[in-house]
Formats: C-alpha cells, sequence, structure tokens
C-alpha cells in the first residue's frame, strides 16, 4: 500500500501536487531481459473507474517513453517514469501504467533500444540457447492497473528563508514478474503472458534491507537464490512476501522499496533456494526514509548449506484451478507460533493449470534460524520443519482471491521426471466477494481455425482461461467461464472489471494463423454475478 503523504496548504481549494514515479521489478531467473514500454501513468480518484473509461482519470504522458527491463532493473534505484507530475490534490485509489502493446507498431523508444517488440522477453536456457518473443499481456491494449490509497496533498515546506519549496511527492512502483510470466503453446510455437504483482510504495515511508550470502557450499549451477521480506497476515493465519528480489551474481541482495516505520517497522527475511536450507532472520528492522542508509541485516556473508532438490506438480482437480492460481509452498518451525513462512510459489500454466514445466522445484532440507543482532553476527539455530524435511503445506491464491491453505501437509520426494503429485486447494473468492458467471457469444469463419483460448484479465493479472478449439472449428458458440470473483464487496460501487480476449490459430501453421481480438471495453461483474460479451474473430 502506499502511505499518505503530508499535506502543507491541504485547506487550499484546486491546490495541485508534484509527483515524480519510478519503478523497479523482478523478472524470471531464465529472462536475460524482459522489456515493457511505458507511455502514460494515471491516476483515479474513484476505485471504480475502469481502465478504459474516457473519463475519471487523470492522465500524464510521459515527455519520451520509457523502456523499462525487469531483469536488469536496480534493485536500490528506481527507474524514472515521470518527474515533477503535475496532480491535484485528493484521494486516489487506482494507479495505471499504460503500456506500448506488444502487437502493436514498434515505437520509437522500443526501436532505439534494439528491441523486435514493444514488450520482449529474451530468454537462455541452461544450455546457453538464446532466443526472444514478445511478451504479451492477456489482453492486449489494458496497460497495469492496480489498486491504492493514496493520499496527494500540496507538500509545500517552508524553507529557511521563508518562502516555500515545493517537496515532490516519490512514489515507487514493483512490478514483480519473477514467477509470474507465464507460457502457453500454439503449434510447436511458445507465447509469453506477463500477470505480474504490482505494488506502490512512497519512497519517504519506505527504507531497505541489504545482505550478502555466501553460496560456496552449493553444487555448480544450483537454482537461483531468493531473498524476501514476510510479515504476518491480519489473521495471522501465515506469512506473505511483501517484497524479494533474486541475489545478485556476487552474492548481494538488496530489498527496496520496504514500508517502514519511525522506530523501525520489523519483517522476517527469508532466504530459499530449491538447492540450499531455507534461512529465516526474524525481526529485521527497516526505517521510514532510510533508502540512504540501508538496514544490514549482517555485516558478513550468510551461509547457505546445501540440500536436496525435489519437484512438485499440482494434480488434475475438479473444479479446475482458475488460470490466474498462484500455487505456494509453506513450512513453519517446530514448536514456535505455528505460523507458516512462504517458501516459494508459482503462478500454474494457464491452460493446463499444472505448475510450471509439470516440475517445480523445492529444497528437502532444514530450516536456519536466527534474530537480527543489528547487524552483527546472527547466532543462527538449525531446525527440522514442522512438516519434516521435504514437507510443505500447500496454497493457493489469486487476484480477489482469499490466499488459502490446505490442513495438511504433504511430504515432497519426487525427482524432475517423477514429481510428487500434491493437490492445490481451491482459492476461495475472497469473503466480501460473489461467485458470478461471464458467458461469452464467440464468432469466427468455419473451419479457418481449430485451436485458441479465451483469457480473462483485471488490473495486471490474468483471471482464467477457456479453450475453444472445438468452438472455433463450428464458427460459433457460446462459451460460460463461472466461479468468477464478483460482487461490489470487492469493487466498491460497480463489481469486479474484467477484460477478454480470444487467440485463435490452426495447428498446420500456427505462426502465420494466430489471431489476437478483445472485446472493446470492460465487462463488469457486479452483485448480480453475471454478465455477458462478444467476441468476433475476422
Amino acid at each position: 500500500m502506499v502511505a499518505a503523504a503530508t499535506c502543507g496548504l491541504a485547506a487550499i481549494a484546486g491546490c495541485t501536487s508534484r509527483t515524480d514515479v519510478g519503478a523497479t521489478g523482478t523478472a524470471p531467473a531464465d529472462a536475460t531481459h524482459l522489456w515493457g514500454t511505458v507511455q502514460e501513468v494515471w491516476f483515479a480518484t474513484a476505485a471504480e473507474t475502469l481502465p478504459d473509461s474516457q473519463t475519471g482519470w487523470t492522465r500524464r504522458a510521459l515527455s519520451k517513453p520509457v523502456v523499462l527491463d525487469l531483469a536488469t532493473a536496480s534493485s536500490s534505484t528506481l527507474v524514472a517514469l515521470g518527474s515533477s507530475l503535475s496532480l491535484p490534490s485528493g484521494t486516489y485509489k487506482q494507479m495505471h501504467l499504460e503500456l506500448a502493446d506488444s502487437w502493436d507498431r514498434l515505437v520509437g523508444a522500443a526501436s532505439d533500444a534494439g528491441l523486435d517488440y514493444n514488450a520482449q522477453i529474451d530468454l537462455a536456457d541452461g544450455s546457453g540457447a538464446k532466443s526472444r518473443a514478445r511478451l504479451e499481456l492477456p489482453v492486449p491494449g489494458t496497460g497495469l492497473t492496480v489498486p491504492v490509497d493514496l493520499a496527494i496533498r500540496d507538500r509545500t515546506d517552508s524553507g529557511s528563508s521563508g518562502s516555500g519549496s515545493a517537496a515532490n511527492l516519490s512514489l515507487a512502483i514493483t512490478i514483480d514478474a519473477a514467477r509470474d510470466v507465464v507460457r502457453y503453446d500454439y503449434g510447436s510455437n511458445k507465447g509469453y503472458l506477463l500477470t505480474p504483482y504490482v505494488s506502490v510504495d512512497d519512497e519517504d515511508s519506505s527504507g531497505t534491507l541489504k545482505g550478502s550470502v555466501d553460496a560456496s557450499a552449493l553444487p555448480a549451477g544450483h537454482p537461483p537464490i531468493t531473498v524476501s521480506a514476510e510479515v504476518r497476515t491480519s489473521s495471522g493465519s501465515h506469512r506473505v512476501v511483501v517484497q524479494r528480489r533474486q541475489v545478485a551474481a556476487d552474492g548481494s541482495f538488496i530489498l527496496y522499496p520496504l514500508p517502514g516505520s519511525k522506530s523501525g517497522k520489523k519483517y522476517d527475511v527469508v532466504i530459499t533456494c530449491a538447492g540450499a536450507d531455507t534461512v529465516i532472520v526474524r525481526d529485521v528492522p527497516v526505517t521510514a526514509g532510510s533508502a540512504a542508509s540501508p538496514t544490514t541485516v549482517q555485516s558478513t556473508p550468510i551461509v547457505l548449506a546445501a540440500a536436496r532438490t525435489v519437484y512438485a506438480n499440482a494434480t488434475t482437480q475438479s473444479p479446475a484451478l482458475p488460470a490466474g492460481t498462484r500455487v505456494e509452498f509453506y513450512q513453519t518451525r517446530p514448536g514456535s507460533d505455528g505460523v507458516p513462512y512462504l517458501v516459494d510459489g508459482t503462478a500454474v500454466d494457464p491452460i493446463s493449470r499444472q505448475l510450471p514445466h509439470d516440475a517445480f522445484a523445492l529444497a528437502a532440507g532444514s530450516l536456519v534460524v536466527g534474530t537480527y543482532a543489528g547487524g552483527n553476527t546472527i547466532a543462527f539455530a538449525t531446525e527440522t520443519p514442522a512438516e519434516g524435511s521435504g514437507g510443505y503445506v500447500v496454497g493457493s491464491a489469486g487476484q480477489y482471491r482469499s490466499d488459502t491453505l490446505a490442513r495438511n501437509s504433504v511430504d515432497v520426494g519426487g525427482g524432475s521426471n517423477r514429481p510428487t503429485i500434491v493437490a492445490v486447494p481451491y482459492p476461495a473468492v475472497a469473503s466480501a466477494g460473489i461467485s458470478g458467471t461471464l458467458t461469452v457469444n464467440v464468432q469466427a469463419p468455419v473451419g479457418r481455425f481449430d485451436s485458441g483460448f479465451i483469457a480473462l484479465s483485471s488490473g495486471s493479472r490474468l483471471m482464467e482461461t477457456a479453450s475453444v478449439g472445438a468452438l472455433l472449428e463450428r464458427g460459433s458458440g457460446i462459451v460460460t467461464i463461472a466461479g468468477l470473483p464478483a460482487g461490489t464487496g470487492l469493487v466498491p460501487g460497480t463489481g469486479v472489471p474484467y477484460r477478454v480476449s480470444l487467440r485463435a490459430w490452426n495447428s498446420r501453421n500456427a505462426v502465420t494463423t494466430l489471431t489476437v481480438v478483445s472485446a472493446s471495453t470492460s465487462v463488469v461483474l457486479g452483485d448480480v454475478g453475471t454478465a455477458s460479451t462478444a467476441l468476433v474473430v475476422q
């Protein structure tokens, strides 16, 4: 969430604020580059204002589109998107990044960066083979929309001379895509959908954690090492990630931005790797406004111990997991507070609803636990997780859905070729919402296409898909998509907005026949819980 900014002249009607906007983020481990081109930044005072609405948004075009590479973005320095943007004072409930879509004509900034598409993923596999592909939004042209609670006020300060000097509000956007670029196959080709978690923080209320690890005991080519800052949920049922980063090649890590406080808001730092014991450092304080003077977790590198790598996959279940599900794996300290730590998680394959590559790597090892010691050497103790070595509690999460954890743990011990099959709890619609149904009327030339799927998105996230190959061959039909989050309890005033698209192709020549069409406006699932739209493929 975004902390409220102070207001020196709140009583002055119509006053404005100067706002700086910067961004950082993450990318999948096998992505050498993850490019996006930002063209505009929008703000809305109402939570129900639709991104495709012609009114209700304060839109600020950037002086020049900014090409942002999430794979190389600094963990400590934001990429500037907009400087001194003028915004009317008020309370804002949404921010939106308008992106140049990968299906659109290449804009000058992307061309200058040497890109083939406005949004692009460059990949390198284990053998060093390189490839690049279009990076798609689930629904083309929709950008990224994120709920905020942002009070923007005139921030004029009194200088020593007595004259007012403007102090800009600085907003930091984090686009976390490390586990949220999902793949779909069309023929023998691969498409990539960006469906990230996006958050916004006030830099003045944020701080930084830094440290390093010693991975010399891990085998060569070990899986990536990730560091996250976690807190308990308000219900106290489990811990959630607030900020995370992949450890750099030299072993260093920086977590920024992290909401802080004057006295130091405390986080548990969790260091994970599918080839190492999980390290937990408890009660690490983050001081607000300490970006220039970060909290050092430990002055010397934290030594990692090797652990056996095991693999899991999701079972085929009914009802099927929503395509936007994130599967999460938790472990608990023995005899402690009983509140599980999130070790790792991943978005499911949007078509098969399995885990990526049908085998998700985890560690079958110990927990190495210590308490922050003011930056000095931490006294670590090794513990067996309450779930056992290789034991995990499996959970699920999603946009407008509650984090849902299984009641019992499961032992994960399978190999990459025969992973342990785990049952994933169905992610319940958040308690304030209801379950809704969308019907889509599809029209297409008979026989031109034989494969394809409908995609639904909301905000920055993929929500659901539906395969429609047989329907496309027939040329027309009605698709009913049920179990969707709906209602004004989730989005006040109107209900949950969805954007809808269809990808269609002929399997005999998928590359040249791939066609993408989108509904021109959002569809809203309110308290009635039903809505309809149409898609026409030419």
